[in-house]
């Protein structure tokens, strides 16, 4: 099948597998000793059961992400591993251009947050948007409860490495390169696969540091061909914020505080300028790996 239909079955497979990861969440909740939906839904809230949470999280974004894209990249391709860019080479210098670009991308992410902020909203809107924020900050919390480095580690593996390649396989190996084989329009297809990244996050005050995110990855992924490159840069920018997260555990002080990272908006300016003098060495070096 074509690209288009593989775009469709992609967002289909998408709604299939939230209801599997969902099942299969409340099947080991009642191995545990649940009661039923409602009663997870109650212990998803419960600081105590914090290993669930992890466990529930990481189950429902590899059903939501990554097996839909598996899938979808197997009907329309014989290997579906190369298809999304699991075989693509990559070499040390691509990489350390990609995690340099990364680093920029953070200080442009800040600015942006700083620039969110500025957007009028109507106070219905305001309080809804409130709303979203607190719900994240608090999943967050009941995420990154550490209290040692064994748990560092754990929370860096769930919080950082799964999510890095549940969503990088499906938003950049699945979606944005199936748009793009689609349309062979690159542009396009980045900036709708980032927009969609961002909004499914439900998260105003990160909806433009979050598009510019997903930009970068975008355009890390369309020049080296490979996923990896990808889930490298997006599980750098995850596990900073594990560690800051950590830090804050281990100094009793407010998760607030990570989400204080705001820049002067003139940062933007200088960091959309650094990335794209620096984009230019990035792409010689995965065109190199190719020649």
């Amino acid at each position: 099948m074509n690209e288009k239909i593989g775009l469709f079955l992609l967002i289909a497979f998408m709604g299939v597998g939230m209801v599997l990861g969902t099942t299969v969440s409340l099947f080991l909740w009642k191995i545990r000793g649940g009661q039923g939906l409602a009663d997870m839904q109650i212990a998803l809230s419960n600081p105590a059961q914090v290993g669930f949470i992890r466990l529930t999280q990481t189950i429902l974004a590899a059903c939501t992400f990554f097996l839909p894209s598996l899938v979808a990249a197997k009907v329309v391709n014989r290997n579906p591993l190369s298809y999304i860019g699991f075989q693509s080479n990559l070499n040390i210098k691509t990489i350390l251009w990609g995690c340099f670009l990364m680093g920029i991308t953070i200080l442009l992410s800040g600015s942006l947050a700083s620039l969110n902020e500025l957007i009028p909203l109507s106070e219905p809107l305001k309080i809804y948007a409130k709303t979203l924020e607190d719900s994240y900050m608090k999943q967050i919390e009941l995420m990154s409860v550490m209290n040692g480095m064994g748990d560092l580690i754990f929370a860096l593996v769930v919080m950082a490495f799964a999510p890095a390649v549940f969503e990088e396989v499906f938003f950049r190996g699945g979606f944005q390169n199936m748009m793009y084989r689609a349309t062979g329009k690159m542009w396009a297809s980045i900036l709708i696969t980032s927009l969609l990244f961002s909004a499914i996050h439900f998260s105003f005050f990160g909806f433009l540091s979050r598009v510019a995110l997903s930009i970068v990855l975008g355009l890390l992924y369309a020049y080296s061909k490979s996923i990896w490159m990808v889930i490298i840069a997006h599980f750098l920018n995850n596990a900073m914020g594990v560690f800051q997260i950590y830090y804050l555990r281990m100094k009793g002080l407010s998760l607030a505080a990570s989400q204080d990272d705001k820049y002067p908006i003139w940062w933007g300016i200088v960091a959309v300028i650094a990335l794209v003098y620096f984009f230019k060495y990035f792409k010689r070096a995965a065109d190199g790996i190719r020649s």
